[in-house]
């Protein structure tokens, strides 16, 4: 593994400057086609933006500096948004047509990211494009096997370049759009004089077209959630976030000592409805996950109880829990029916180290609730 990523970092040579140079070249060339062409009835699901290779190491503790920690257990799999929702979502349903949506290096990484997607003959690759500019993200992922808290080493490579100029919409005839993670799009996250960001008017495009939107954000650390995310959100139909992210965008604390807080959810749902969402907030963590919609339907959802050896890993159980989301939107479900479904799907995930090994058809991730009995509360 070091070999190959030594390989892939020598390759990646690309200067500040260069990076800045090509994103503002492809977002010059956008991709069209001849608007005379007919256009198809939409179905289908797309999932855009990150796509990395997620080297898992399960370790016995995680080591202060100069000295050592020993593994014992070793992975490599796909991972990020793109990649961990459109396999959760092709494991779901054959057949559901899906859509992968990136830029990815030509490189040993990339081919393995395209080569997970063949697998499935539902999940259309031609617009998971590849570049020479920069190498294929990957992330080294140190699991501590004692209490499966991770570690993450991340190189973020060809997903700082990903933007709307990539994504030809005339080939892509579907109902719904995932997008994310937003605050990790460098491209995306670029201001826009008159949309706020790159990713808003692209999302702003995107429902022109008749196409749901959703959005995803990433678990980061700093001030610039306020800046980022709420214009992409004037042009979201769903917003699913995670605990931690609720509480970064809105300001309004979700837990205390790590209680969650669950008495802030509904005033936290209706702080992101008012930054401009149009149907849907859902919020997930590891206690349950909790749905507002716009016409004022409010669910708690505990998540299941599930006995000690069945939890394995735990990364990717939080896409896994959208694309459940997404797809019980896409299927017409009711909101509580939907809501049980990404819970089953997201503990269903941690039944393997990968971010996706662990899920089953939807009937399967059903029968979870026949396995396991849910939480009687969220706190």
């Amino acid at each position: 593994m070091s070999t190959n990523r030594e390989n892939q970092q020598a390759d990646a040579r690309l200067s500040s400057d260069s990076a800045s140079s090509a994103v503002q070249a492809a977002a010059d060339r956008p991709i069209t086609r001849s608007p005379d062409l007919p256009i198809a009835p939409r179905a289908g699901i797309a999932c855009g933006g990150i796509w990395v290779v997620d080297l898992v190491k399960v370790i016995d503790l995680y080591p202060q500096e100069n000295s050592i920690a020993y593994i014992s257990e070793m992975s490599r799999g796909g991972g990020g948004l793109g990649h961990n929702v459109v396999i959760s979502l092709a494991k779901f349903d054959a057949e559901l047509p899906l859509y992968a949506l990136g830029l990815i290096g030509n490189d040993a990484y990339g081919d393995y990211l395209v080569e997970e997607c063949r697998r499935f003959p539902n999940v259309n690759v031609d617009q998971l494009r590849r570049t020479d500019l920069d190498a294929t993200a990957f992330t080294d992922v140190f699991s501590v096997k004692s209490s499966a808290r991770r570690t993450y080493f991340h190189y973020p490579g060809t997903n700082r370049l990903f933007q709307s100029g990539h994504v030809d919409l005339d080939s892509l005839p579907v109902r719904m759009f995932h997008l994310g993670y937003l605050l990790l799009l460098d491209a995306m996250d670029q201001a826009d004089a008159e949309f706020g960001t790159v990713a808003a008017r692209f999302l702003s495009t995107l429902q022109s077209r008749g196409i749901r939107t959703s959005i995803d954000l990433v678990s980061e650390d700093s001030d610039r959630f306020a800046q980022i995310v709420p214009p992409a959100l004037k042009y979201t139909d769903y917003c699913v976030i995670n605990d931690w992210e609720a509480e970064k965008l809105t300001g309004i604390p979700l837990r205390v000592a790590g209680r969650l807080l669950s008495e802030n959810l509904g005033k936290i749902g209706a702080t992101i409805f008012g930054f401009g969402v149009k149907e849907l907030v859902v919020i997930h963590f590891p206690e349950g996950g909790y749905l507002l919609s716009k016409d004022g339907a409010e669910l708690l959802q505990p998540s299941l109880q599930l006995s000690a050896d069945y939890i394995v890993g735990s990364s990717g159980a939080g896409d896994s829990f959208c694309a459940g989301i997404l797809y019980g939107l896409y299927r017409g479900w009711s909101y509580e029916r939907t809501l049980r479904f990404a819970t089953c799907a997201g503990g269903m995930n941690l039944s393997d180290l990968t971010t996706t090994g662990g899920i089953q058809s939807w009937q399967e991730i059903l029968r979870m609730e026949e396995k396991f009995p849910y939480r009687k509360s969220v706190t």
